[in-house]
């Protein structure tokens, strides 16, 4: 039986985390950083209308397929794969889920729901917004270090694959 595919479904997970992982690299970078320089209030109101938005995009459907599709593929190595690309199949899961769809899950959505219940002009939204712009920075660079990752195991994997004559 020929894994050819599982070479093209490497690289497809690792094109669709690198882009994952763009996003959030590209949303910490600058985007965050210049709703921080607006007024407190009008980076709160921006960020609400950003989150409404973001919820109904390919985006998060792509965080939440390549974390389901990430642990179907992994198992599935299991019982086919060896050696190298055993491994590096199995480690992207295991770096992408919780440095991703846990952070996301755990993180990000709890602090985007509390910002959302803020009047984006009282005091309360004010204050919250310094917090929630540090915290919500570090937790997207994790966010974006572990998509950037997962990508690079999924490159990492389909070479191994292809090295160790599995495809």
């Amino acid at each position: 039986m020929t894994y050819e595919w599982a070479l093209y479904f490497c690289l497809f997970l690792a094109l669709w985390s690198a882009l994952i992982g763009g996003v959030f690299s590209a949303f910490s970078e600058f985007i965050m950083a210049g709703l921080l320089k607006a007024s407190p209030a009008g980076g709160v109101e921006s960020m609400q209308h950003v989150n409404r938005t973001v919820i109904r995009t390919q985006f998060v459907a792509g965080i939440l397929s390549i974390t389901f599709f990430s642990v179907l593929f992994a198992a599935y190595s299991l019982m086919v794969f060896e050696g190298p690309a055993l491994v590096t199949l199995i480690l992207a899961p295991i770096v992408y889920v919780p440095n991703v769809f846990l952070m996301t899950v755990f993180g990000k959505v709890p602090m985007n729901r509390r910002l959302e219940r803020l009047d984006h002009t009282s005091r309360e939204a004010a204050v919250y917004w310094r917090h929630y712009g540090r915290t919500w920075t570090r937790l997207n660079h994790v966010r974006a270090v572990g998509s950037i990752l997962t990508a690079g195991l999924y490159l990492v994997a389909a070479i191994t694959l292809i090295t160790s004559g599995q495809v």
